[in-house]
């Protein structure tokens, strides 16, 4: 989508063709200063007219200075209008570049929106040099979220809606980036974190700043207001069946289960151990743990070499909570890697009656 919207924007005028390689890197760097004013501006909107005083470049110089005074969107586009009439191809491209990355700054856009929106003007070959510059400039900073949970259904139903990740993603796009922002910045971090993993990694920064930023603007009452909108639109989705929302007996697993489970991890022995989870991907482990004890947790961690225990420790981290019957089934797989290594040994056979019930273990529809 945002290759399509380059291409649409470098051809929508054909002189802009004219423009040279050399003109266009400059204004990419031009670009990128709008952009650390977009940043600034959100925790400080005084740095728009200090940086009016400032600035030197005509096109930005200009832009700013209507801001300053008191235009609107509307307004700035009235007033760099004027400068459009006599310009040559690079310099109009300039100066629709700067007035749409101001609009961004005025709308109190996301640094990363406005980076975006302005190196669409220069064509696709920019996008991943835009998402480069970005990626740098959020390993630089990455501020965690304070929490401020405003009570409500909100982190029941983001954590339900989570379950099927495609009917997460229809509820934020229906509900729109404002609404889910807004609605996001009054959860707890785990609402934030399952609703990142739909986004790349730059999109997954500005969501988690928008809702820091948010947090600090908008009032207790408002951001009430803003989940029940977006819980009215689940609803409306969920009416048409457009969505499902997975009950609360889906998630987590049967107590029955974790039990049986625990007592047959902790019967099997630390090279049996190793030996299964060194051939097993880190999203099986991680899923078949969430249907176990923590002392369980405990004797898989340490039966594993560093380098494997940071493995599993980081699949966990990113895992999604998950239904009964992913857990069960990725609790199947394992025993029965399990009882493959322990074969080979001299595990007793309490250890792999154990394991074998739950490789049996029925799935519950």
């Amino acid at each position: 989508m945002i290759r399509s919207l380059c291409r649409g924007q470098a051809h929508r005028r054909k002189d802009y063709r004219k423009v040279t390689r050399q003109k266009k890197d400059a204004l990419f760097d031009l670009a990128g200063r709008v952009t650390l004013l977009a940043d600034k501006a959100r925790g400080s909107p005084s740095s728009l007219e200090r940086a009016a005083e400032a600035e030197k470049r005509k096109s930005l110089r200009s832009a700013l200075a209507l801001v300053a005074a008191g235009a609107d969107a509307d307004g700035l586009e009235r007033g760099m209008s004027g400068l459009l009439a006599e310009a040559d191809p690079g310099s109009r491209l300039e100066l629709e570049m700067v007035t749409a990355g101001v609009r961004g700054v005025l709308a109190g856009e996301h640094y990363s929106i406005v980076m975006r929106r302005m190196a669409a003007f220069l064509g696709p070959e920019y996008f991943d040099k835009a998402s480069a510059w970005l990626s740098e400039k959020a390993r630089r900073r990455r501020p965690r979220i304070e929490e401020l949970v405003v009570p409500g259904e909100m982190p029941d139903v983001v954590r339900a809606l989570a379950i099927n990740p495609r009917c997460l993603e229809l509820a934020i796009r229906a509900s729109g980036r404002a609404v889910s922002a807004a609605a996001l910045a009054g959860c707890p971090e785990e609402s934030v974190d399952l609703v990142k993993r739909l986004f790349d990694r730059i999109g997954a920064i500005a969501l988690e700043e928008d809702a820091a930023y948010l947090r600090t603007r908008l009032s207790g009452d408002e951001i009430s207001e803003a989940q029940a909108a977006f819980l009215e639109v689940v609803g409306s989705l969920e009416e048409r069946g457009e969505i499902r929302l997975g009950g609360e007996d889906e998630l987590g697993t049967e107590e029955t289960f974790v039990a049986a489970f625990t007592k047959a991890i902790l019967a099997v022995g630390p090279a049996a151990i190793r030996a299964a989870i060194k051939t097993a991907e880190g999203h099986l482990v991680a899923t078949a743990m969430q249907g176990l004890e923590p002392e369980a947790h405990d004797h898989i961690l340490s039966s594993l070499p560093k380098k494997e225990t940071k493995r599993i420790l980081d699949a966990i981290d990113e895992a999604d909570p998950l239904p009964r019957r992913a857990i069960v089934g990725a609790g199947r797989e394992l025993a029965a890697r399990l009882i493959a290594a322990s074969s080979r040994g001299a595990a007793p056979s309490l250890a792999l009656e154990s394991l074998a019930a739950i490789r049996d273990w029925a799935v519950q529809p």
